[in-house]
């Protein structure tokens, strides 16, 4: 297995970069694997698990690790909106609800079974058990992002999704969270890496991890009393780390709406009866940018608020 450490890893744990990157391999094998001589960095052997990233680099791992199981994807004629399609790419309004891909407990009524009956297979390639995947949105989130038809475009989008720095496509979201933020509006940074216990949670309360970077910007705010409070707000990403609204959102104690992963909050009987029963977190993808990787044509995309988060919104801030 080969692939490249980027430099947004710098000062992080080897250990805890490789199994990132490599989306398969725990800590503690990776530190086995090191132990034994399988792991090189820049053709060099490692073998402190501690040792800090200080550059982008190669890995290679060199001890069989078993491929992820690949399993028949099953075209489904499921209803898609697409805002936008060409030869080379599709962007998809995703609804709330619905998987990405399939995987363990979701090998069908995915985005991609979708997109394989909408168009007849022709996605990129790239990733086995994710054609045309180039990047993801919670199951719970909805609104706008790419898909790619073949793994040229597939290439060229994700490597503007890497490049932290230009920010070659821009995104941005509009979330409900409880509680109001001191600032008006400002930037949120921080490292993200996995939960230490749950390991199907994230966290930026973490000395080690990935830069996060997201800006954001509060909308409208509304009291119920003098301590309890609402908030609208609008975000952009900076960085695409999984989870990061939601993570950031919890980092700064407002937790999003509905998020039953990061936002458990207990509803006191003034908060409105729709607010107990909202049952996805309240985060829309609503804009997206970007120069077309192939043409270099500039694309732009809005997406309203769904129909249940404009009732969210005219209830919390209803006269």
């Amino acid at each position: 297995m080969k692939f490249i450490i980027p430099v947004d890893y710098v000062g992080v744990r080897l250990d805890i970069a490789i199994s990132e990157m490599s989306g398969s391999i725990s800590r503690t094998t990776i530190q086995r694997l090191m132990a034994n001589g399988d792991v090189f960095i820049d053709g060099v052997p490692v073998h402190n698990p501690a040792k800090k990233v200080n550059s982008a680099c190669d890995v290679t791992v060199v001890a069989y690790v078993p491929p992820e199981p690949e399993y028949e994807i099953v075209a489904e004629d499921i209803p898609l909106d697409i805002v936008y399609e060409d030869e080379d790419l599709i962007v998809i309004n995703k609804e709330a609800g619905m998987v990405c891909h399939p995987a363990p407990g979701h090998r069908s009524g995915t985005l991609v079974n979708a997109l394989k009956f909408h168009f007849n297979g022709q996605l990129s390639k790239i990733n086995n058990n994710r054609p045309g995947i180039v990047h993801r949105l919670d199951k719970g989130t909805s609104g706008l992002m790419l898909a790619a038809k073949h793994n040229r475009s597939h290439e060229a989008l994700a490597a503007m999704f890497a490049n932290d720095k230009e920010k070659l496509i821009k995104r941005q979201y509009i979330c409900f969270v409880f509680g109001v933020h001191r600032e008006k509006s400002g930037r949120i940074e921080t490292l993200i890496a996995r939960h230490p216990r749950l390991r199907q949670q994230y966290t930026a309360d973490c000395t080690t991890g990935r830069k996060a970077v997201t800006l954001f910007t509060v909308e409208k705010t509304r009291y119920f009393t003098p301590t309890k409070a609402f908030s609208k707000l609008v975000f952009e990403l900076l960085t695409g780390r999984t989870h990061q609204i939601r993570v950031h959102m919890q980092h700064c104690g407002l937790p999003v709406i509905g998020d039953e992963t990061y936002g458990r909050v207990k509803v006191e009987p003034i908060f409105p009866e729709l607010l107990r029963a909202f049952q996805r977190q309240a985060l829309h993808s609503s804009s997206l940018s970007f120069l077309h990787p192939l043409s270099g044509q500039k694309l732009s995309f809005v997406s309203a608020l769904p129909p249940d988060m404009q009732l969210l919104d005219e209830l919390l801030y209803a006269c």
